[in-house]
């Protein structure tokens, strides 16, 4: 019989992530069978249905993002999520960031399944509202205390491993967000403008203003798709401005079309929020897989490959006439953007792409569970 194995994820957006889509789909190829608990916040897909092999269990209770008794809710989804997975008696409890944990840990408890602790970011280090250091410390001393617990954690990039402490997990495997290879329909974003995109979190440390601004002072047009806790605050800015578009939360294949189509990709992460200074989110390998030049921020992890690979422009975060500068380098010479895509592209086919981070998945499973090879390993 194949291991059961759950996903536990506290948001859905589009009604699944692409790094749980990916994650789960892989093993469910591999014969494993799946299942995805997910808090459909938007109330927006169904409660059930099985999407590339794996089935999907959604909460239905309406939270968007930035919804000041969101908290307040969390309890009620963890109930939910312990039972839901209670009731399917998994082998695996696979476990997406600490807002999942408790309910994760005490169902595999109880069914005597193994905890995966996949851990997407570092809350006491990520979350940019004004806690107390005393909160801050409970949270860093809670998520450290279930990277002890977890039988295996996984992380997309190794340098993470400064935020343990003094934790040291059984097993340890790096994950990066990066996509699988896949061909989409392009066309002309915004014909006779350079046209920038960013899809992601919509929150005060993207740089989201700055662009507004830049693109506004050299004629490019700003694309901003996704949702996110500072909306109140930003979407005025970025409506209103004649050289930005705001598209909401878009399907992952429109976020692809949309990368595909754009002339550069925006990732612009606050250093001085600690959890950003890893950050080397999937938007910046999607711009490499299409062969597309990238901004970053100095003193980013995505700064470092951006560096190393040559595919993109570092900038000092809320520079803006640094911004503005090296958006004009890019809109002069399309030939060193079209030279960043390439450089990018070959990094992406090289080692950037899910197609190399498939078998570490696999082989982590397969140590966690002792397990020989899952029966359809290798298949397409």
């Amino acid at each position: 019989m194949a291991a059961r194995v759950v996903f536990v994820r506290s948001k859905s957006p589009a009604g699944m992530e692409p790094r749980v889509a990916k994650e789960a789909a892989t093993l469910a190829r591999a014969g494993y069978e799946v299942h995805a608990v997910l808090w459909d916040r938007e109330c927006a897909f169904p409660a059930e249905e099985t999407r590339d092999g794996v089935r999907v269990h959604r909460y239905h209770l309406r939270a968007p993002e930035g919804q000041p008794d969101l908290i307040a809710l969390l309890p009620r989804w963890w109930w939910y999520a312990f039972r839901r997975i209670a009731s399917l008696r998994p082998q695996v409890v696979h476990a997406v960031d600490f807002d999942t944990i408790l309910p994760a840990s005490a169902s595999a408890r109880l069914a005597r399944a193994k905890l995966v602790y996949d851990i997407f970011d570092f809350y006491a280090e990520m979350v940019t509202a004004d806690l107390s250091p005393r909160f801050r410390e409970i949270l860093a001393k809670g998520e450290r205390r279930m990277i002890d617990r977890a039988d295996l954690v996984i992380l997309p990039d190794l340098r993470r491993t400064v935020q343990f402490g003094r934790a040291r997990p059984k097993r340890l495997v790096e994950i990066m967000n990066v996509p699988e290879d896949r061909a989409v329909p392009t066309g002309a974003e915004d014909p006779g403008h350079f046209v920038i995109f960013y899809g992601g979190m919509i929150a005060n440390d993207r740089g989201l203003v700055d662009l507004v601004v830049a693109c506004e002072s050299t004629g490019a047009r700003f694309i901003v798709a996704g949702h996110g806790p500072d909306e109140a605050a930003l979407l005025n800015t970025i409506e209103t401005s004649p050289a930005s578009t705001y598209l909401g939360t878009i399907p992952y294949q429109e976020v692809l079309e949309r990368t595909a189509s754009c002339h550069a990709v925006a990732a612009l992460y606050d250093p001085s929020v600690p959890n950003n200074r890893f950050a080397a989110p999937n938007k910046l390998f999607e711009a490499m897989m299409f062969s597309k030049p990238v901004l970053v921020s100095e003193g980013t992890a995505a700064a470092d490959i951006v560096r190393e690979v040559g595919c993109g422009l570092v900038v000092r975060y809320g520079d803006r006439e640094g911004l503005k500068r090296a958006l004009e380098s890019l809109m002069l010479s399309p030939a060193d953007s079209a030279a960043m895509g390439a450089r990018g592209r070959r990094a992406f086919e090289s080692r950037y792409n899910w197609n190399a981070m498939e078998p570490r998945l696999l082989d982590a499973y397969r140590d966690l569970l002792g397990t020989p090879d899952p029966p359809n390993r290798g298949r397409s």
